[in-house]
């Protein structure tokens, strides 16, 4: 079984909370309360100096949580244009403190980062994100595949859902693959029940936000981490009410 740190990936849902440098602080009780994971959305912090990213890093981990780094293209919905070579610095600099990154297959910068990653044995997650639409099947399927080439442990799918088809679409892709580990959301108002069903149906996290969103249709922490109770028996005797 996956392990982001010492948490064990695939036997319940697993709830994730991106955060900013401002965050760390400002949300750490309800981040202790209701999150299983934090992910650092490093490319939203204030500074992408890379000594003040690892001392966040730093502070982040006594959260208490498994942490994962993400800097974010902003061809994929990143806040702030960094250069290849910034974004690989920052990785660089998270990585002594934090157990997973998350990288996009398409960045030139993905094969570097994932050899970093696993050279310390920290899990590397490699993502694709369409804001415009779900792709067909075989476009899903190809980034998929893709993914694993470039040495993903964990492949993160995240699409514009238009309405339930395209949802049913995601499920399916998800239900087809998800022994290679996988994390498929869909984004927008139709795909919010993506992000409490799949989590269900074998998608190893998802993600609520504290603070603002930031992905359309992501819920608040707090909600999601009270429905995934409601409708996980699972997650419930795990995560007390």
């Amino acid at each position: 079984m996956l392990k982001l740190g010492a948490l064990e990936l695939g036997g319940l849902p697993r709830l994730a909370v991106p955060l900013t440098d401002g965050d760390v602080h400002a949300h750490a009780d309800a981040v202790r309360r209701y999150a299983d994971i934090v992910e650092l959305r490093i490319d939203r912090f204030r500074q992408h100096d890379p000594a003040y990213v690892a001392e966040v890093c730093g502070s982040a981990r006594a959260l208490g949580r498994p942490v994962i780094a993400t800097v974010r293209a902003v061809e994929e919905g990143g806040a702030v244009e960094l250069s290849d070579a910034q974004r690989t610095a920052l990785f660089a600099a998270a990585l002594p403190m934090v157990d997973a990154v998350d990288v996009e297959v398409a960045a030139a910068i993905c094969e570097p980062v994932v050899a970093q990653a696993h050279a310390i044995g920290a899990l590397a997650i490699v993502s694709h994100h369409d804001f415009a639409r779900t792709p067909g099947d075989d476009e899903l399927a190809a980034h998929c595949e893709a993914a694993l080439r470039r040495g993903a442990d964990v492949v993160k799918i995240a699409t514009a859902v238009a309405d339930s088809r395209d949802a049913e679409r995601l499920l399916d892709f998800l239900r087809a693959r998800q022994s290679r580990g996988l994390i498929v959301i869909g984004m927008g108002s139709a795909g919010v029940a993506t992000r409490v069903f799949f989590a269900l149906f074998g998608s190893l996290l998802t993600y609520g936000f504290v603070g603002r969103s930031g992905a359309p249709g992501q819920l608040p922490l707090a909600e999601l981490y009270e429905t995934l109770r409601r409708y996980s028996p699972a997650f419930a005797a795990a995560h007390p009410a």
